[in-house]
């Protein structure tokens, strides 16, 4: 029985089974370049990218007695109001430019409570490992100062995406903690406080 021979095959062209497969070298080639790139990119894109690996502690923010205090300053940075409180024999005082007021023990005695009461719940990294202005502290919303014969200085930052931590530094040292966001509270508190004492007629 003789075969039928077509035109195309008559000529020398005979079509592929499967022309929609591309040819294995060419797959072969498009895998290495993705490899080499990806090598390419873990080397160079992701370390730069990487943050540091936070650390949980537990460990109280500072070393605080509340009925050591003699002293407390604070610096509302972002109203760029500055308040400063003294302890006095019959309870602690508001003093500004314009005079001096009393000040409802309770308040200044709840604020240091609460620092005395922080932890640290997370240490994410010193300012030369991470970016403190991710945190709210290239520049913080306000510094706190508390004189006890010696002297603690706090930065604030934001609060975390949560809402239930605040970013904080104790300078001098620059590593970021995470404390509860009761302080920021507490430092609001006492702002708004502050404010409304200072104008008073």
């Amino acid at each position: 029985m003789s075969s039928v021979t077509t035109a195309d095959e008559r000529d020398g062209f005979v079509e592929p089974a499967d022309t929609e497969r591309p040819p294995l070298r060419r797959l072969a080639i498009l895998a290495a370049i993705a490899v080499a790139l990806g090598v390419i990119t873990a080397l160079t894109v992701l370390p730069g990218l990487a943050p540091p690996i936070p650390t949980r502690t537990g460990e109280p923010l500072v070393k605080l007695d509340p009925e050591d205090v003699r002293e407390v300053e604070l610096d509302a940075s972002a109203s760029g109001l500055h308040f400063r409180f003294v302890r006095r024999a019959d309870g602690w005082i508001l003093i500004t430019p314009s005079g001096e007021s009393p000040i409802p023990s309770d308040r200044l005695d709840g604020f240091l409570d609460t620092v005395a009461g922080l932890t640290r719940l997370v240490e994410i990294g010193e300012a030369d490992t991470v970016n403190p202005a991710e945190f709210g502290l290239a520049p913080p919303r306000g510094h706190v100062v508390i004189r006890n014969g010696g002297e603690i200085n706090l930065a604030l930052g934001d609060r975390n995406p949560p809402l239930t931590g605040l970013y904080v530094q104790v300078l001098p040292r620059t590593n970021i903690v995470l404390v509860g966001a009761v302080l920021l509270w507490e430092f609001d508190k006492l702002v708004a406080l502050a404010r409304a004492q200072s104008v008073e007629p």
